[in-house]
């Protein structure tokens, strides 16, 4: 049950002209095919972003007898060559260029600024909160205002 003075009502508004927004049409390139007889997996350099304990944590993942040897190895060498393309942190994850993603508008109602009291975070865990906050931060989720 709802009292009548919170009932939601909805309010008559516009939406923004979808023709406004132009996006860039993404010119894919064509890709090399895969190699029939990728480089053995001894022959995988760890690097800064695939280190080979997030390698590890992949193959881990892979059922016992599904997939052959050859197929991990092709697996761990696409992997290699598309590192960019996985993120495993916040830090490392990226975002939509503005140049083919543009920003869009969001209908806003006329209204009554209302602010609700924070919510009190408890002292033990004031600093774990912060530096949440602060990695998320310096990750792009949250601008500072």
């Amino acid at each position: 049950y709802k009292p009548v003075h919170r009932k939601v009502r909805p309010v008559p508004t516009y939406m923004p002209n979808p023709a406004a927004q132009v996006f860039s049409p993404i010119i894919i390139p064509k890709l090399d095919p895969l190699p029939t007889h990728p480089p053995p997996r001894i022959a995988f350099i760890p690097t800064n972003r695939l280190m080979q304990e997030r390698l590890d944590a992949i193959l881990h993942m892979i059922p016992a007898n599904f997939l052959w040897s050859e197929e991990i190895d092709l697996l761990i060498h696409v992997l290699d060559i598309n590192q960019q393309a996985v993120a495993w942190t916040d830090a490392e994850r990226g975002t939509f260029s503005r140049k083919y993603f543009p920003d869009y508008e969001i209908p806003v109602i006329k209204h009554t600024p209302w602010v609700n009291k924070p919510i009190p975070i408890p002292r033990a865990i004031e600093e774990k909160v912060r530096a949440v906050l602060r990695s998320q931060e310096a990750a792009g989720k949250y601008e500072h205002s």
